[in-house]
Protein backbone atom coordinates (compact mmCIF):
# COMPACT_ATOMS: atom_id res chain seq x y z
CA UNK A 1 0.00 0.00 0.00
CA UNK A 2 1.50 3.13 -0.90
CA UNK A 3 1.52 6.23 1.15
CA UNK A 4 0.84 8.96 -1.31
CA UNK A 5 -2.01 11.01 -0.63
CA UNK A 6 -5.09 11.53 -3.56
CA UNK A 7 -7.42 13.52 -4.32
CA UNK A 8 -10.10 12.37 -7.09
CA UNK A 9 -11.84 14.95 -8.77
CA UNK A 10 -15.17 14.49 -10.46
CA UNK A 11 -16.40 15.76 -13.48
CA UNK A 12 -19.90 17.84 -12.61
CA UNK A 13 -19.87 19.78 -15.91
CA UNK A 14 -23.54 19.75 -17.46
CA UNK A 15 -23.34 16.54 -18.86
CA UNK A 16 -20.93 14.40 -16.71
CA UNK A 17 -23.52 15.77 -13.55
CA UNK A 18 -27.01 16.59 -14.97
CA UNK A 19 -27.16 14.21 -17.26
CA UNK A 20 -24.72 11.34 -15.73
CA UNK A 21 -25.77 11.99 -12.40
CA UNK A 22 -21.39 12.15 -11.51
CA UNK A 23 -22.94 13.63 -8.09
CA UNK A 24 -24.03 10.00 -7.29
CA UNK A 25 -20.41 9.04 -8.01
CA UNK A 26 -18.97 11.54 -5.78
CA UNK A 27 -21.26 10.36 -3.17
CA UNK A 28 -20.00 6.80 -3.46
CA UNK A 29 -16.52 7.37 -3.51
CA UNK A 30 -16.65 9.32 -0.39
CA UNK A 31 -18.75 6.53 1.44
CA UNK A 32 -16.64 3.98 0.17
CA UNK A 33 -13.28 6.07 1.61
CA UNK A 34 -14.71 6.98 4.80
CA UNK A 35 -15.42 3.64 5.52
CA UNK A 36 -12.21 1.93 4.59
CA UNK A 37 -9.22 2.63 7.25
CA UNK A 38 -7.27 2.32 4.38
CA UNK A 39 -8.00 5.46 2.41
CA UNK A 40 -10.24 7.59 5.29
CA UNK A 41 -7.13 10.59 5.21
CA UNK A 42 -5.55 9.84 2.06
CA UNK A 43 -8.00 10.08 -0.54
CA UNK A 44 -10.46 13.02 -0.97
CA UNK A 45 -13.06 13.42 -3.41
CA UNK A 46 -14.38 16.98 -4.85
CA UNK A 47 -16.17 17.96 -7.66
CA UNK A 48 -14.47 19.72 -10.73
CA UNK A 49 -16.30 21.94 -12.97
CA UNK A 50 -15.41 20.28 -16.22
CA UNK A 51 -12.43 18.34 -18.05
CA UNK A 52 -14.49 18.96 -21.33
CA UNK A 53 -14.53 15.03 -22.47
CA UNK A 54 -18.61 15.20 -22.34
CA UNK A 55 -19.78 12.61 -24.34
CA UNK A 56 -17.67 10.00 -22.19
CA UNK A 57 -18.24 10.52 -19.05
CA UNK A 58 -18.86 10.67 -16.47
CA UNK A 59 -15.14 11.56 -15.52
CA UNK A 60 -12.74 11.93 -13.03
CA UNK A 61 -9.00 12.21 -12.33
CA UNK A 62 -7.30 10.92 -9.45
CA UNK A 63 -3.99 12.78 -9.20
CA UNK A 64 -1.44 12.89 -6.07
CA UNK A 65 -1.21 15.79 -3.61
CA UNK A 66 1.27 17.68 -3.34
CA UNK A 67 2.36 18.62 0.55
CA UNK A 68 1.05 21.05 1.49
CA UNK A 69 -1.86 21.17 -0.87
CA UNK A 70 -5.04 21.37 0.28
CA UNK A 71 -7.10 18.33 -1.33
CA UNK A 72 -10.14 19.51 -0.54
CA UNK A 73 -9.66 23.04 -3.07
CA UNK A 74 -10.12 22.30 -6.92
CA UNK A 75 -6.84 23.19 -8.17
CA UNK A 76 -5.49 25.59 -10.92
CA UNK A 77 -5.88 23.58 -14.36
CA UNK A 78 -2.36 24.14 -14.43
CA UNK A 79 -1.76 21.13 -11.65
CA UNK A 80 -3.98 18.95 -13.82
CA UNK A 81 -2.77 19.35 -17.24
CA UNK A 82 -0.79 16.10 -17.96
CA UNK A 83 -1.29 14.37 -14.99
CA UNK A 84 -1.68 10.69 -15.66
CA UNK A 85 -5.32 9.66 -13.87
CA UNK A 86 -7.82 10.89 -16.08
CA UNK A 87 -10.65 8.22 -16.24
CA UNK A 88 -13.22 7.99 -18.36
CA UNK A 89 -16.83 6.86 -18.41
CA UNK A 90 -16.69 5.83 -14.96
CA UNK A 91 -19.65 3.73 -12.83
CA UNK A 92 -19.66 2.38 -9.27
CA UNK A 93 -17.63 -1.15 -10.47
CA UNK A 94 -14.89 0.87 -12.23
CA UNK A 95 -14.94 3.86 -9.42
CA UNK A 96 -14.57 0.57 -6.60
CA UNK A 97 -11.54 -0.90 -8.76
CA UNK A 98 -9.87 2.70 -9.17
CA UNK A 99 -10.21 3.51 -5.40
CA UNK A 100 -8.51 -0.51 -4.81
CA UNK A 101 -5.82 -0.20 -7.41
CA UNK A 102 -4.78 3.42 -8.02
CA UNK A 103 -5.28 4.44 -4.51
CA UNK A 104 -3.88 1.77 -2.72
CA UNK A 105 -1.10 1.13 -4.62
CA UNK A 106 -0.62 4.50 -6.62
CA UNK A 107 -0.53 2.61 -9.84
CA UNK A 108 -3.05 3.91 -12.50
CA UNK A 109 -5.13 1.45 -14.03
CA UNK A 110 -3.16 1.28 -17.83
CA UNK A 111 -5.49 -0.17 -19.76
CA UNK A 112 -8.24 2.58 -18.27
CA UNK A 113 -6.21 5.53 -17.81
CA UNK A 114 -5.15 8.63 -19.83
CA UNK A 115 -3.39 11.85 -19.22
CA UNK A 116 -4.91 14.85 -19.07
Amino acid sequence: MTTTRFQILVCDGPSCGLCLDSEALLEHIQARVAASPRLEGRVHAINLTCFGRCDEGPNMLVRAVAEGEDPEIEPEIDAIVGARGLYLGMDRARVDRVLDEHCETGEPIEEWVESY
